[in-house]
Parts: C-alpha cells; structure tokens; sequence
C-alpha cells in the first residue's frame, strides 16, 4: 500500500478503522449493491473471494461480474477448499489507491505466531486487526469435537477462547489476511481468505481462513487461460 497502515491492536470485535487507502486490495462483493462478503485484488480483471459467499447467480446480474469460477473441490458443508474468482467485466484501473495484492509462493506456508492482518466490513467502514498465526494442531484441537473440522487447506488466527477476541462477523467472509513481509519493505502477501469460524462475541474459537498458498497453481491456471481467450 500507498499508504501504509497504523494499528494501535485494539482487541475487539471488528477491530479497528482501517487507515483511508490503506488496504488498495479490498474488494466489497455486493449483490443488488448489498455488501455480502469481502474480496481481494489479484489482477485488472481478477478478484478472489470465499466460495460460499457465490450462492446466489444474482451476483451476475449487477454488470460489473462477467462470470466466476467457484473451486471445484470446494465443500459447502466443511467448508474445504473455500476459495472463488471473479472475473470482471471491466478491468480496473490501478493507482496509488488500488492495486492488486501479491499471491504466495506455491505451497508457501506462513509460520505459526507471525503476526498478520485480517480486514473487513462487519460494518459501514473497513476495519482491520492484527492476528497471531496459530499452530496447526492447535488450532485443530479447537474443533476436534464440533462438526467443523480444520484442513490442511486451511490456516487459524486470532485469539482462541479469550474474552473480547476478535471473532468473525457477517460481512467480513471472503476478505483477505495478509502477512507483512519479514523485511519490512511494507509489501504485503495474501495468504488467508476469511472462511469461517465459531463464536460472537465472549469467548470464541480462532477464525478458520482458507491456506492460499495451497491454490496458487488453480488460481495462476484460471488467470492465465483467461488472458489466452
């Protein structure tokens, strides 16, 4: 970003207000010009999102869609593979303010307690909070008795079982956590897409993001073929 952002770590639900311009990849994805879910910036024409949030054809109808490509291992009932793109009908125009976020390395994994950033509309205006990575197998350990379960192709942030943790809330599925890269160069990598999670408020389980890393090789195929057309 442009602008970079500033955090003061406020462990709330939604977090804190994001800096205007902060975060030039966030995408609103709206149906009828209501905001169902969050979404990131690949490229001109490309925007990735959670599957579960294309439920509904209507999302064709709003003209600015030209069509979307939903994982084909994606499970509406465990939530696996929860991962979708969005080809726009127009390309974007890239500036200061908006630009596209950069995609991992093929299967690169981001390291349990790596602090990284998850941002959304839960409500009018975008917030933002800084999560900690967890330990897969921690992570797991959450759900191992509740009909969710935790995959491979998925990763967890966030502050399990504490008081005022930061917890999903509607409207922030389908946006992207992001980890600052370690050099401080101020670039960011997307690495998790808002999948989902257990609790509101109270003590609540970590967020369940989709591992991009684990898409990258799907998602370069689809953009590439695309630009072939």
């Amino acid at each position: 970003p442009s602008n970079q952002p500033r955090f003061i770590f406020s462990r709330i639900i939604g977090g804190e207000e994001a800096v205007p311009y902060s975060w030039p990849w966030q995408v609103s994805v709206q149906i009828s010009d209501e905001h169902i879910c969050g979404g990131a910036v690949l490229a001109k024409e490309w925007v990735v999102t959670a599957a579960h949030c294309l439920n509904s054809k209507r999302l064709l109808c709003s003209g600015s869609v030209k069509r979307y490509i939903i994982h084909p291992s994606f499970n509406k009932t465990t939530m696996d593979s929860d991962i979708a793109l969005l080809q726009l009908a127009e390309p974007l125009e890239f500036n200061p303010y908006v630009g596209p976020v950069c995609l991992p390395a093929k299967e690169e994994a981001v390291q349990p307690s790596r602090v990284c950033v998850v941002t959304g509309w839960g409500g009018r205006k975008l917030h933002q909070l800084e999560v900690p990575i967890l330990v897969f197998d921690t992570c797991q350990s959450y759900y191992i008795n509740l009909p969710s379960r935790v995959t491979q192709r998925m990763i967890c942030a966030g502050f399990p079982l504490e008081e005022d943790s930061f917890v999903l809330v509607q409207g922030d599925s389908g946006g992207p956590l992001v980890c600052p890269s370690e050099d401080n160069s101020g670039f960011y990598t997307l690495h998790g897409i808002t999948s989902w999670g257990l609790g509101c408020g109270g003590k609540s389980y970590p967020g369940v993001y989709t591992n991009v890393g684990v898409f990258v090789d799907w998602i370069n195929t689809n953009v590439i073929e695309s630009k072939i057309w």
